[in-house]
């Protein structure tokens, strides 16, 4: 069995997400996500990111040329962490591994999809 290019997130981040999804609500948390060795490591806040009670986008142009980033993370304030047609764009847009938490944005609120918007499961670690 061959392991994906992105596997794991650390715990700290996944806390992060949440803590800062907990913190925006009602309006969406949105950043991209920088790995190594296959383990999401960091969050990377980009400037013009913009949220809003229904959606969060972050311009594309501003992401920095870097291979380590893999993708993005976002919050949605109801509690459904299915991707939405707006998502499902962005996941094919760039990136591999994308993240979405919900309420009540704790440990088991999260799911990992990949480009094509199917599940992916990610170890923390």
């Amino acid at each position: 069995m061959s392991r994906r290019k992105v596997w794991g997130i650390e715990r700290e981040v996944l806390e992060m997400i949440n803590q800062a999804s907990r913190q925006t609500h009602p309006l969406e948390f949105v950043a991209a996500m920088r790995a190594e060795d296959g383990v999401i490591y960091e969050l990377v806040l980009l400037p013009g990111s913009i949220s809003s009670g229904g959606s969060a986008t972050f311009p594309s142009f501003n992401l920095p040329i870097d291979l380590s980033i893999v993708g993005s993370v976002h919050s949605h304030p109801g509690p459904y962490n299915e991707p939405s047609e707006a998502d499902l764009h962005l996941f094919s847009s760039y990136g591999s591994t994308h993240i979405i938490t919900c309420m009540p944005y704790d440990m088991s609120s999260w799911r990992c999809y990949d480009r094509q918007g199917r599940p992916v499961e990610l170890q923390v670690v």
